[in-house]
């Protein structure tokens, strides 16, 4: 510490407070972010960059948008790398409730071979519509532009047509 900043310490003049544990300076205390990121990719199809005017998109429907464009399924892991959400299971879960549907759970082993978790992944085409649905209704609330037929149909056309199904 220079000489003018000793003497202004002595003064009282300085951005640290005293407590009984010493001086705590205020840079040390975390920074609050203020904006979000408006340009992320994660969890989103390839060309839908939402712009500033939106509201960003949920969680749920970050998730349930993975879960859609990835046929072979996503894990719990996938969920928290790529949309950066704990409790994946959660999702896989909401879905199966709110849409009245069953995603094939496959048990996976975990890398250290202690313990293993779920592959999620819809079953077949019609809940993979279903799902594109509820995906759209959840943009419109927001004010986002719906999923465009042709994106939906590229998005559901991985997943196997269903069989027995009567309407």
């Amino acid at each position: 510490m220079g000489k003018a900043a000793r003497s202004q310490f002595k003064a009282g003049v300085h951005s640290m407070t005293a407590n009984k544990k010493g001086l705590n300076p205020a840079q040390v205390q975390a920074p609050q972010m203020t904006q979000h990121n408006n340009n992320a990719t994660e969890c989103s199809t390839y060309h839908q960059r939402q712009p500033i005017g939106y509201k960003p998109a949920t969680k749920t429907e970050r998730a349930y948008l993975l879960l859609l464009s990835w046929p072979n399924g996503v894990t719990e892991g996938d969920i928290l790398r790529h949309c950066r959400l704990s409790s994946g299971r959660n999702y896989a879960s909401k879905a199966e409730r709110t849409l009245n549907i069953r995603l094939n759970r496959e048990a996976v082993g975990n890398s250290d071979g202690i313990g293993s978790h779920y592959r999620y992944r819809v079953a077949n085409r019609h809940d993979a519509e279903r799902l594109a649905g509820l995906i759209s209704q959840m943009r419109q609330k927001r004010k986002a532009p719906v999923l465009e037929l042709a994106e939906v149909a590229r998005l559901i056309a991985p997943y196997p047509p269903v069989t027995g199904l009567t309407a």
